[in-house]
């Protein structure tokens, strides 16, 4: 028996994954190739991360269940579209537009941040 079969019976690969280091692969490997993908079809990256995500999911094919790593992966996925957000902010129209912005700001953060929303 070579090394590959025997790293094979270490791992788990029934459906739904319960591995963390393969759903981290998984979840790591959807983030870098469905945006490449899909940028040859012209169609945004986040969106492919989307339809990766329902294919993948509990609803899905069943690949991912609903678990505390993926509400974690979830929740960083979230940091990650406010950051690309963020990025395509173009500063001269927020400061023509500052009163407003930060009174949505501060309005958004005060309501999503009751425990009874989240």
């Amino acid at each position: 028996m070579n090394l590959s079969q025997n790293i094979l019976f270490l791992v788990d690969l029934s459906l739904p994954l319960k591995d963390p280091i393969v759903i981290f692969l998984i979840i790591l490997s959807v983030t870098l190739f469905s945006p490449l993908l899909l940028g040859k079809l012209r169609i945004p990256g986040i969106i492919g991360m989307i339809i990766a995500g329902v294919l993948l999911g509990p609803h899905g094919l069943g690949v991912l269940s609903n678990d505390a790593s993926i509400s974690l992966f979830g929740k960083v996925g979230l940091l990650y579209i406010m950051f690309l957000a963020g990025l395509e902010v173009d500063m001269n129209d927020f400061k023509r537009s500052r009163n407003k912005s930060l009174s949505f700001g501060a309005a958004t953060f005060l309501i999503l941040s009751r425990p009874e929303i989240s």
